[in-house]
Order: C-alpha cells, then structure tokens, then sequence
C-alpha cells in the first residue's frame, strides 16, 4: 500500500502523535516556534497547488445553495453557540473560542470527504470559498463576537490572514507556469504531512504548561468545543441530500483550520487565547476516529 496514503489515511493519528510529542519533547516545539507562521505558509502552497478553480466556480453554480449554507455554518455556528456561554467565560478564553470556532474550513476537508465516502469536489469548493473569504469573514465574526470583551484590530487580522492565505494562493498560481510544478504536484501530499506535524508541535508546545497548569478550566473548554463539533457537525449533516452530501457537508461544516486559528491568536493576542485553538485540534481529530469507522464500515 501507498506509504503516503496510509498516512493521509491515518492523518488524525499523525496529528495526534504531534500533540503529544509536544507534551513530552517542548523543546523541539519551541525551537520550531518562531518558524510557525513560514511553516503554515509553505504548507497552504502545497495544499492549493493543484486546485482546479474552474471546477470550483463550475460546482458551486450547481450546488450555490448548498455551499452557502454551509459556509454560514462553518463561519457563524459555532459562535452563536459560545455566545450563549460568554457569562461563565474569562474574555481571552471567549476571543479565542470565537475564532477558533469561526475560523475557514481546514483545507483537508477536501481529502477527508473523500475517504470517508462523500465528495471531494463540493468539499473543495467549501474550502476554497472559505479560504479566500477568511480576510473578511473571520474578522468580521470575531469583531461583532468579540469586540465588547477585548480590543479587536480587524484591520490587522485582515491583513494578517490574507498574508497567510493569499500569498500561497498567488504563488501556486506562478508554480503552476514552472517547470517543475508536476514534480511540486508529486510530492505535495507527503511534504504537506511532515509540514503539519512539525506545525502541530510547534502551537501546541508552548502552550503545554498553561493547560498542565489549568486542566480543569481546559477539561470544560473541552466540552464547549465538543458541543461546537456535534453541532456543526449535525447542521452540516442536514444539508446533504444522500449519504455522500451528509458525509460532504458534515466534515465541511465541522473540521477547521486549527492551525491558522492558533497562528493568528498566538501572533495578535497570546497564548491564553491560543487555548482554545489547541483543544480545538486535539478533539477534531479525535472527532475523525469514530467517523472513520462510522462513514468507511460498509467499505472494504
């Protein structure tokens, strides 16, 4: 078998194997720290690098309604429902948990539809609106959520994402011209795998003492991102019309961009509001355990 697909196969255990070499070896995390936000850039190109956007603009104008509902979900869903919760909730913890939870579709979404039996080719399109809207939809969310518990700069979020999403966006639209993009194209998913795990170790260990230090209050941000998950998950779900648009729009509405959403909190506010982002991480991927065997039991 493909080394490469048992891996992107097996991605949330690889996942899962960076959160914890992050708890048990910081120090390499931290050395790769203050490459996180080169890093999550490098690994954007790689991801959009064979992004067909014709097939993007062809599917959403048959599935336009579809698409949009589930990017209301993937962007606002989840916030309505911390709101509910802001009372009980420190203001750092509640500017994190709102961008966590209204942060793009994780660009995996398009290869984990896949796998578990539902369309690759909706789920791109989900991911790809969702990434080039990020620049005024996550800082919008954030600053209508937000605003009132801290100081928000939407301005400098915008500009901040956009650097991060953009920019490899543009460029993958040079590699295409080269020579040597087939070869780029090649190679993408394994490099794309180190890059996530080297990414995943580098958020996650420093913020290893702060949730060591406060399990409890991690132990109940816990179960508001479990909430978000089901829930999200659900609405996603309802969107689909058959089993393969359930699966589709269920992992769509449902599996974010954690890192981008902990790269932004640890650049702009600190580790504090990064909390959320890690524990976002570390239950999505968990989240895909019983999908995988739930959505691939009929397969072979």
């Amino acid at each position: 078998m493909n080394i490469i697909y048992l891996l992107k196969k097996n991605i949330w255990a690889i996942i899962l194997l960076s959160i914890a070499l992050a708890f048990w070896w910081p120090s390499f995390g931290l050395f790769l720290q203050p490459s996180t936000i080169y890093l999550l850039m490098l690994l954007m190109l790689f991801s959009v690098l064979d992004m067909s956007y014709r097939k993007v603009f062809k599917e959403l104008k048959h599935d336009f309604s579809k698409i949009i509902l589930t990017l209301v979900i993937v962007h606002l869903a989840g916030p309505i429902i911390i709101w509910f919760f802001k009372p009980w909730l420190d203001a750092s913890l509640f500017l994190g948990l709102i961008l966590a939870t209204s942060i793009n579709a994780g660009i995996s979404i398009v290869f984990l539809a896949k796998l578990y039996g539902g369309s690759s080719s909706q789920s791109l399109v989900v991911a790809a609106l969702s990434q080039v809207l990020s620049p005024i939809t996550v800082p919008l969310v954030v600053f209508m959520f937000a605003s009132t518990s801290l100081h928000i700069d939407p301005m400098s979020m915008a500009l901040t994402i956009a650097k991060l999403v953009l920019i490899p966006i543009a460029l993958s639209m040079l590699v295409r011209r080269s020579s040597f993009y087939p070869g780029l194209v090649k190679i993408s998913s394994g490099v794309n795998i180190i890059l996530l795990f080297l990414l995943i170790t580098a958020i996650i260990a420093p913020l290893r003492m702060l949730i060591l230090n406060n399990l409890q209050q991690a132990g109940w941000l816990a179960l508001l991102v479990a909430l978000v998950l089901l829930v999200d998950f659900g609405l996603g779900f309802l969107v689909g019309k058959n089993r393969g648009e359930r699966v589709t729009f269920g992992i769509s509405a449902s599996y974010k961009n954690f890192v981008l959403a902990n790269v932004l909190a640890m650049t702009l506010f600190g580790p504090l509001v990064a909390l959320p982002a890690a524990i976002y991480a570390v239950l999505s991927n968990l989240f895909l355990i019983p999908l995988q065997f739930l959505c691939c039991k009929d397969k072979k």
